[in-house]
C-alpha cells in the first residue's frame, strides 16, 4: 500500500495543481485580456514540485511522467477555458457542452503560436527536472573519511 500512494498521491497532487493553475492562468488571461505566458510554464513548475513533495522527495521517472503529463493538462485546461469563456460571450455557462469542446479541438491549433509552444516545452522540461532537483537536494551529502596522521 505505501509503494502505491508513492505514486497515486502525487498524481492526484499534481492533477490538482495543474487543474487549478489552468483555472487561475484563465481567469489572470480573462481579465487582462492578456495570455501571460510565464504561468504556462509556472503550472508546469507546480506539477514538479507536487509530485516531488507529495512523494516525499524519492521521486523515478513515473513521477516525471506524471508531472509532464499534469502539466500538459492544466495548460490544455486554462486555454480551453480563455477559448470557452470568449466562444461563449463572456460567460462561463455552457462552458463544458460536447460542441464548444468539438469546436476547441478542431481549431486547436489556431490557439497554440509559436510563444505558446516555447512556454509548453518549457514548461515540460521544468515539470520533468523539478523532482529529480528536488531529490538531489535532500539526499545527504556522505561524509569523507579523512584521517590524519
Amino acid at each position: 500500500m505505501e509503494q502505491r500512494n508513492r505514486i497515486v498521491i502525487p498524481a492526484l497532487g499534481a492533477l490538482l495543481v495543474a487543474v487549478l493553475g489552468g483555472a487561475v492562468w484563465a481567469a489572470i488571461a480573462i481579465q487582462t485580456e492578456y495570455e501571460i505566458g510565464l504561468l504556462a510554464w509556472a503550472i508546469g513548475g507546480l506539477a514538479g514540485y507536487t509530485v516531488a513533495i507529495l512523494s516525499r522527495r524519492q521521486t523515478n521517472a513515473a513521477h516525471r511522467i506524471i508531472a509532464v503529463i499534469a502539466s500538459l493538462l492544466g495548460i490544455f485546461l486554462g486555454k480551453y477555458f480563455i477559448f470557452g469563456y470568449v466562444m461563449n460571450g463572456d460567460e462561463i455557462t455552457g462552458m463544458f457542452s460536447a460542441d464548444l469542446f468539438s469546436l476547441f479541438m478542431d481549431n486547436i491549433g489556431e490557439f497554440f503560436g509559436a510563444m505558446d509552444i516555447v512556454f509548453v516545452i518549457l514548461a515540460v522540461i521544468t515539470a520533468w527536472q523539478m523532482p529529480g532537483r528536488m531529490q538531489q537536494q535532500a539526499e545527504p551529502v556522505a561524509p569523507t573519511d579523512q584521517r590524519y596522521p
